[in-house]
């Protein structure tokens, strides 16, 4: 099966996938040598994700694929989108071999950009490349504190001034407990360095997504 999308590369052949509704997972082989492309859809056949990636050795499944992807072992390579499910993007970001080449874009569910592109990103008090490190140890501190479960996915999205004061923190849950929760882990980030664009400080929205 073949499909014809505008991405950073051209596809060229499926490799592998797995069937549900039409299918939920699949991985691609795309023209550049040992690089390929991982997409998920949704129930509806709508597309949830698109990751490039590199590898000298093709992965043998879309299952070890996905279990090395929940353990950061995989090298992105070319775009990396995430969508809604109504097909708003939600998140892009393109990759040369592991490195960051263009920075994160990301999108509330009406379409809103909630970060701006910059030169040089902020910088954070933890590696935003493992960020979901950071954020889970946060999570977990949350919940032992209060003795609960969270669940779900939700963002913070951050008001950055030129000298690198956070203006606001604003959150999006699915619910408002969750949103407390989540304003107070945003509360904790601090930014040690501004967003740089054309050499110089600028001030900048930057969003995190949270799997909870």
């Amino acid at each position: 099966m073949t499909k014809q999308i505008k991405f950073l590369f051209t596809i060229t052949l499926v490799l592998l996938s797995t069937i549900a509704n039409s299918q939920s997972s699949e991985i691609l082989k795309l023209e550049e040598k040992n690089a390929y492309q991982y997409k998920s859809y949704y129930e509806d056949g709508n597309i949830k994700s698109a990751i490039g990636f590199y590898a000298k050795n093709p992965f043998s499944s879309v299952e070890i694929f996905e279990a090395n992807l929940k353990k950061y072992k995989v090298k992105y390579h070319g775009e990396q989108k995430e969508f809604y499910q109504n097909g708003q993007l939600k998140e892009i970001v393109i990759y040369q071999k592991g490195k960051v080449i263009e920075f994160m874009k990301q999108y509330f569910e009406d379409g809103e950009e909630y970060s701006v592109p910059t030169d040089e990103m902020p910088v954070f008090q933890f590696d935003v490349q493992k960020q979901n490190i950071w954020f889970g140890k946060k999570i977990k501190e949350i919940e032992s504190k209060y003795n609960i479960q969270l669940e779900g996915k939700g963002i913070i999205a951050l008001e950055i001034s030129k000298d690198g004061t956070i203006k606001s923190v604003k959150v999006k849950a699915p619910d408002e407990t969750q949103k407390k929760y989540l304003l107070e882990i945003g509360k904790q980030i601090e930014v040690q360095k501004p967003a740089i664009k054309d050499g110089k400080e600028i001030g900048t929205r930057f969003g995190f997504r949270i799997e909870l």
